[in-house]
This record gives C-alpha cells, structure tokens and sequence, in this order.
C-alpha cells in the first residue's frame, strides 16, 4: 500500500542526524507536497507513525518527532537480549515455529554436522519494548542440545548455551547481505516488500572452534541500527 512505503519514508527522514527528538516535522501541506502524496495518504501515515509512539500530533501546533530509531551501539560481542539491556531496554522474543527436521546441506555444513541428522528449527520474532526489530531462524543440533525447549528460546539462547550448558562462546562469525523481504516477512516487520533489509547470517562458536549455532536475522533497518565500535 501507499501509505506504508510513506511511512518508511517518514521514518526514513526523522532518524537522519540532522533531526532530534522533540523537533517538528514539516507542515502536513508542505510534507504531502514534498512527499507527492494526497493529504489522506499522508494523514493515514501519520495516523500509524502516531501509534507506533514515534510522533505526536498537537492541535493547533503541529507534528513532533517523539521517538527515534533504536541504535545498537556494540563494543563487543552481545546478543540481542544484552543489547537491549545495555540501553535500559526489554528484549522479548515471540516464537513463531519450534520444530525438529533433518539438516539441509546449507545448516549441516553451517553446524558441522552430518546431513540429515536432527536439527531444531527456530523462528522467533524480536522485539525491544515492544517493537519488532527483527526475525530470527535458527538451527542448533538436537545431539548437542537435547534439553532445548520453547521456554529456552523465549529468553536468551546464549545464556542456555553459557549457564545451562556450560559452553563457553568465544565469537561469532557475521555475514551481511542486503535484500528484498517476501510478502510475509515484510508483514511480519511492518514495511513494504520494496523496502531492503539486511539479512545476517550468524554462526557461533566454542572454546574448540566448533560452530555452536547457525542462524538467519533479517532487521528492520527502519527500527533497528547498529553501530560497531572495533578497537585496532
């Protein structure tokens, strides 16, 4: 819809630096004008932007930015429960499927495991203070793991994989790659199909150099960025 690929924009604009929360956003004629949407459009795109608690409409005075864009500022390695500590957020996680299937050739070969032994297959939804940030797959070998349950997976998988099971994690391998969502992940992270998000491919591994997990993220780069700080 129109409206949704206006309120990308909208979000877009508001989370560049050069605007600040508590700033006012251009008049809804000029907006629409700038924008090349009808006065409707736009106000049904303020409409959902207002309910996501990002702006604040005032009678009489204008449209006002109230929330920006969370940014993730990452020193080290963190998971997405720590991150959202680190700024005085809450993390929550919705799982969406939790099922056992045999490795695929791509998963084996990412967990260094046969094909076709046992995997769990786990698709959760991310969100911090109730937005959602991102969509979570991930694969961990059932012969490493037995004792994994949904429960784990609604709280953090790295404090299972530490406290729970005693594996020290040293690292993560990350890999980034831009991309078009499908109909059904957009709808999921609230954007249009022609919006790109990034899609990260993760695998973390053990004290022995062994992959622990394999996993697919895709972000909603409209809600959620992150800053990498590397010391040389």
């Amino acid at each position: 819809m129109i409206y949704k690929n206006v309120v990308s924009v909208i979000k877009n604009k508001i989370n560049h630096h050069c605007y600040s929360v508590g700033d006012a956003l251009p008049a809804e004629k000029q907006l629409a004008i700038d924008l090349n949407v009808s006065r409707n459009t736009l106000r049904k795109a303020l409409s959902q932007l207002e309910e996501e608690g990002i702006i604040e409409r005032r009678h009489g005075s204008g449209t006002y930015i109230k929330e920006k864009r969370f940014v993730a500022h990452i020193h080290n390695m963190n998971s997405f429960s720590e991150i959202a500590h680190n700024a005085g957020k809450t993390a929550s996680s919705q799982i969406l499927k939790f099922e056992m299937q045999p490795a695929s050739l791509q998963v084996a070969s990412g967990l260094n495991i046969a094909p076709d032994d046992p995997v769990y297959y786990i698709k959760r939804l991310r969100r911090i203070d109730k937005v959602v940030m991102q969509v979570e797959e991930t694969w961990l070998s059932v012969n490493r793991f037995p004792s994994l349950t949904i429960a784990h997976m609604r709280n953090s998988k790295f404090s299972y994989i530490e406290k729970e099971c005693g594996i020290a994690i040293i690292g993560t391998f990350e890999t980034f790659s831009p991309m078009l969502p499908g109909p059904e992940l957009a709808e999921i992270l609230r954007i249009s199909p022609k919006d790109p998000i990034l899609q990260i491919q993760t695998q973390a591994i053990d004290a022995n150099q062994q992959p622990i997990d394999y996993s697919l993220l895709y972000s909603n780069s409209f809600e959620f960025q992150v800053k990498y700080f590397f010391p040389r």
